[in-house]
């Protein structure tokens, strides 16, 4: 699973974070319990006071910037093959069947 899961990531451009949570899990799950248990109090009064606020919307900013940029990729690219359609077709109406379609058709 873990072999199916970073190479997934590498496909995808995801493998630096994926190999980092994979680091902090294995990490975390070698720590004794008592420590383990320290850690999550601790990163909860760190929460509570107000030190990892900062961070969080760091990450949900980031977050947030990843998948709007993913969101305009497609939205440009669905509208740049609507553009080259209507090119097309102008083209051909213009000009008829001489001139060799780019795509190789």
């Amino acid at each position: 699973m873990i072999r199916d899961v970073l190479i997934a990531s590498m496909n995808k451009g995801q493998f630096p974070l994926a190999l980092v949570s994979l680091i902090v899990v294995t990490l975390i799950l070698k720590m004794p319990s008592d420590d383990v248990s320290k850690l999550v109090f601790s990163l909860i009064e760190k929460l509570e006071s107000g030190v990892l606020v900062t961070n969080l919307m760091l990450i949900a900013s980031l977050g947030g910037w990843f998948f709007h940029a993913k969101y305009q990729r497609r939205i440009i690219t669905v509208e740049i093959e609507r553009l080259s359609e209507e090119r097309t077709a102008l083209q051909h109406s213009q000009i008829g069947n001489r001139v060799k379609s780019s795509k190789g058709e």
